[in-house]
This record gives structure tokens, sequence and C-alpha cells, in this order.
């Protein structure tokens, strides 16, 4: 009886991943069909150079201590990170902002796995550049932190600045990362996905410098039970 369960559960887990990565695998498909190849071309550009810099090697990783910050959440209450961590680990997902397909398509995504990780005792927050009152409509409890001007991001090593011709292709999007964000607009962070243990180190990350790769929802789940006691 067990091990059909256990059969049924990988199957269900399966299938959520396979659901994640064919939308973002379709994204993918329609931005090359829809932009024109000088855009396509600032863009795969842009990925080059970060990695070419190795922004995936000079982030914190495994095993490195987190800094602590202060933060608003969402009942509008002043916390500390190091104070949420007493509680359990905390999973801190950087995106660009609500204004990227990809950032959506990944929000959403981990929306509705938020009572699976609450089970297992950790506590989510999506953090972004982006001023929550040029987001639009949030989801109902959902723990979004503004991160003004990329100091938390920056802690973590994952941002970058934009040259010109992308800051060039995002305005002729009609996208004014300075008005979205509340700065002068030159910066972003990578996306990417941390596990912050009880110790307050790192002990997952997943760092990709291509913005169109996410972490998989499942994938993290699949690894926060190695540091949670609800496993």
């Amino acid at each position: 009886m067990s091990t059909t369960k256990y059969s049924n559960k990988n199957k269900d887990t399966e299938m959520v991943r396979s659901t994640f990565q064919d939308k973002l695998a379709q994204l993918r498909v329609t931005n090359c069909e829809n932009l024109p190849t000088p855009e396509l071309a600032i863009m795969t550009r842009t990925v080059a150079r970060l990695r070419r810099d190795e922004m995936h090697t000079r982030c914190l990783q495994v095993g490195e201590t987190v800094s602590d910050f202060e933060f608003i959440d969402a009942n509008n209450v002043r916390c500390r990170l190091y104070e949420v961590l007493e509680k359990g680990p905390v999973v801190l997902n950087f995106f660009r902002g609500f204004w990227c397909q990809y950032c959506k398509t990944e929000i959403e995504a981990y929306e509705n796995v938020q009572s699976e990780l609450t089970k297992l005792g950790c506590t989510y927050f999506a953090i972004s550049p982006q001023k929550l009152e040029t987001a639009g409509e949030l989801p109902e409890n959902y723990q979004v932190i503004f991160d003004r001007d990329n100091q938390i991001a920056r802690d973590f090593g994952i941002v970058y600045a934009l040259e010109p011709p992308e800051r060039n292709l995002f305005e002729s999007w009609g996208l004014m990362l300075d008005k979205v964000n509340g700065n002068d607009g030159r910066e972003l962070p990578v996306p990417a996905t941390f596990i912050v243990c009880e110790d307050r180190t790192i002990g997952y990350e997943y760092v990709d410098v291509d913005f169109r790769a996410r972490c998989c929802p499942e994938q993290l789940i699949e690894e926060l039970k190695t540091f949670c006691d609800g496993s």
C-alpha cells in the first residue's frame, strides 16, 4: 500500500515539474518567434557576458553564511531574516519583477506549493527590486520583499549592471526600470533561489545567469526535505 502511494506521489511530482518546465519552454519559443533578431541578439549577449564573468561561482555558495537583513512582511511588520530563521529554514526567491513573463510564471508556480512549504516548516519570500505599488494586484498572503536598490541581492552577489543596449531595449518596450524600481534602473538581479538553513548558512542555491532558467518548485521541495524536520 505504501509503495503504491509513494509511486503515485512521484508521478504527481514529475507531472508538476514537467508542466512548469513546459511553460518555461513555451515562453522561450514564443520569445524566439516574436522578437526581432537584433533584440534577441542583445539578450543573448547579456547572458554570454554574465557567463564570462562567472557570476554563478562568485555569488554566495553552499555553506557560506548569509548576512542578516531587515524587511517589511506581508502584514506590514518590520522583521529580520535571523528572527525568521529561528522558526525554521527560509527560501529566498530573487526575481527581476512582475513585468517579466518568466518571473510571473515562476511566482505563480511557487504560489501553488505554499501549503507544502508550510508543512515542511519553511518560510518563503519572493524578493524583487520592483516597487510593490507598481506590481499590480499581488496574490493573497504572498510574501514579497521590496529590495530597494538591490541591497539584499547585492549581498548575495547576484546583481549585474545593465549595459546601454539592454537598457535601450527595455525602454523601447515601454519598460522604464527607473520608474518601476524607483532608482536609476541601471541594475537587475539574476533570478536565483536559495535555501537558508537555521544556522544562517546556504543549504542550497540555484543560480543561472540565463534569466529564462528557473528552479522548479518541486525540485526545491525535494531539497528542503533534507533540512526540514517536517520531511
